[in-house]
């Protein structure tokens, strides 16, 4: 047999062979899966683990939730992570021909097309992303949002898929962002309809929002969301909301019918710690209490504590805008990691994505072009939007809005 694909290979010197076979069943795994070792002793179906001291798959094959199976090889359709010859070096990766397919691990650097077509096409169906700009992929379950500006939606994507569900599209001229919570309440944002407002999807209920028609206007009122930009939502249902125009963060309490001012100067841009210059996607820590911002027109990302008094402290950037590495220019989407130390920045103008850790002075490039170069390439991005980490902190997914894709990479 062939170790690398799986198949079978006649030999010269013995052509015919003699193969038995084992019938699987779940039934051969009731009594011993998971279970001390003892229950698999002597069993040609499982082995005993030495770490858990329970009953485990043996090598190359995996639980199937109810038995074990032959793990994949090269090209094979997959579903789920653990399908795939790890040996070979084999993981469930997107292909272009919008399935999973067991193939070699990428590079760090090399992004692989999770929503949208490969080479750059587009349709308005359960294949395409158009103009994708603001995206979140949920913690708790992986599940990939996409807002298509161009041509407005807001789509679901479940792992191991390439085809999108559209959640939203009716009613819509200029979306912008997209939060899902534990529940499974999806929030999606709107720049332009009735001046900015707030979608609700909630599970088995009709779709709401809010504010009140006339609410949001040019005055960036707190009964309003004017312009209303990138949204998160806390563990309570606080909704925090970044108003570009007006140059603030607001918290929505729920059920309110005003907003709080969280940061910036209502109406008014600026620059120095207490002002915003056209605020756009948000990431909140909730567990330091730290609302981080793409603090888009002043080139860097701001750090707000929550509950504090508005003051920002610059963590990336605030060096004007340019493509060195102390640099951004006009940051969209900002994510950080679990523990706190480590964003992720969507430098849109620079056509790059950029980590820099707390602390650090400079970042580095992590996606697209070092130099600012935009291109279609699987190593090169045009304007991404926004910035998401999958639920291990395995893989980065980034918004290619130009490029009308969705591109992940690995992370080192």
């Amino acid at each position: 047999m062939d170790t690398t694909t799986g198949s079978i290979i006649a030999s010269p010197s013995k052509p015919r062979s003699s193969v038995g076979s084992v019938q699987l069943s779940p039934n051969n795994y009731v009594n011993s899966h998971n279970q001390s070792c003892n229950h698999c002793d002597q069993s040609r179906y499982e082995i005993c683990n030495v770490n858990s001291s329970t009953c485990q798959c043996p090598p190359f094959t995996y639980w199937n939730n109810g038995m074990c199976m032959t793990q994949l090889f090269q090209g094979q359709l997959c579903s789920n992570t653990y399908v795939c010859r790890t040996d070979l070096n084999l993981s469930c990766q997107p292909s272009c021909d919008f399935t999973y397919r067991c193939s070699a691990s990428p590079t760090a650097g090399i992004g692989v097309t999770v929503a949208g077509f490969c080479n750059g096409s587009t349709d308005a169906g359960t294949l395409g992303v158009m103009g994708p700009w603001g995206i979140y992929v949920s913690p708790f379950d992986g599940i990939l949002y996409v807002t298509n500006y161009d041509v407005p939606r807001f789509q679901s994507f479940l792992p191991f898929s390439r085809i999108g569900s559209t959640i939203l599209s009716n009613g819509l001229s200029s979306p912008e962002d997209v939060f899902a919570d534990s529940s499974h309440n999806i929030y999606m944002s709107e720049y332009t309809i009735n001046q900015g407002i707030m979608y609700i999807q909630r599970p088995g209920m009709n779709l709401t929002s809010f504010p009140a028609i006339g609410q949001s206007d040019s005055s960036c009122s707190l009964t309003g969301l004017k312009s209303v930009d990138g949204v998160v939502v806390d563990r309570v249902g606080n909704i925090y909301a970044s108003l570009s125009i007006c140059s603030m963060i607001v918290k929505w309490v729920p059920n309110s019918t005003t907003g709080i001012l969280v940061a910036g100067i209502p109406g008014y841009y600026g620059t120095d710690s207490n002002s915003l210059d056209w605020p756009r996607f948000m990431h909140l820590d909730e567990d330091r209490t730290a609302l981080y911002v793409a603090d888009s027109y002043n080139n860097r990302i701001q750090k707000f504590i929550i509950g504090g008094n508005g003051t920002g402290i610059t963590v990336a950037g605030n060096n004007g805008a340019g493509t060195n590495l102390n640099q951004l220019s006009r940051p969209s989407g900002v994510w950080v990691t679990r523990n706190g130390q480590t964003l992720y920045i969507a430098d849109s103008n620079n056509n790059r994505v950029m980590r820099w850790n707390l602390g650090d002075t400079q970042g580095s490039v992590v996606a697209g072009s070092a130099s600012g170069v935009a291109g279609k390439t699987n190593t090169l991005l045009s304007n991404p939007g926004d910035v998401a980490l999958d639920p291990t902190e395995t893989y980065l997914y980034v918004s290619d809005y130009i490029n009308k894709r969705v591109q992940r990479f690995v992370l080192q």
